[in-house]
């Protein structure tokens, strides 16, 4: 991801409670063919550096992983295209091109593979913990019947991600005059697309 200055966040811990907003995630290492790629829920475990995520083990992404050692995963949040119409400075002299707005973090490191299933659960547990923290009744691996978790825990394959480099990009409109960032923020907020109205809740902070 090209880390361009002006969009750049360097505060790491910024970056680590976005991924913790945005857990879902695109994983990528090169196989033999290629990228290989998984989408998954990721979990930061602090005291290890490191994400902690689970794949079906009929999916090919484990074994590239476990070959090549080294992976990329991208944590995505709000993103909406930006009509050059959105900024009152088109009107004065046209110097404006339609654009898009992302928040977007790349964590690179190397990636460790685990394969015994009666460890499954240090890798789904965390998250979930997380997930289920804001229900009236957080649900808990407890809950299931052990022989099928045991079952369950049998058909994925875990993997750790270190956070050897972050490289967290906001970007919001900040290389444009605050005039055509409030026009921007202005349109986003009374749209019905939950994304753009999101997107304009980002944005004011640079405001």
């Amino acid at each position: 991801m090209h880390p361009t200055p002006i969009f750049t966040n360097h505060d790491k811990a910024a970056a680590l409670a976005f991924a913790a907003r945005c857990p879902f995630a695109s994983v990528a290492v090169n196989g033999e063919g290629g990228p290989v790629t998984a989408l998954v829920p990721l979990f930061y475990d602090a005291g290890k550096q490191c994400f902690l995520g689970h794949v079906a083990r009929a999916n090919p992404f484990w074994k590239a992983a476990k070959t090549e050692g080294v992976a990329a995963a991208i944590f995505r949040g709000p993103n909406a295209y930006i009509s050059p119409s959105y900024y009152p400075s088109k009107a004065e002299h046209h110097k404006a091109v339609p654009t898009w707005n992302y928040m977007a973090a790349e964590i690179r490191g190397q990636i460790t593979v685990a394969e015994d299933s009666a460890n499954m659960a240090a890798f789904l547990a965390p998250l979930t913990d997380v997930m289920e923290s804001g229900l009236k009744q957080p649900w808990k691996i407890s809950d299931a019947p052990e022989d099928y978790i045991a079952k369950l825990s049998n058909a994925i394959v875990g993997f750790s991600l270190e956070a050897e480099t972050i490289t967290f990009v906001e970007k919001l409109s900040q290389n444009r005059p605050e005039a055509d960032q409030r026009g921007v923020v202005i349109i986003f907020e009374n749209s019905s697309c939950a994304a753009e109205r999101d997107m304009a809740f980002e944005m004011k902070r640079f405001l």
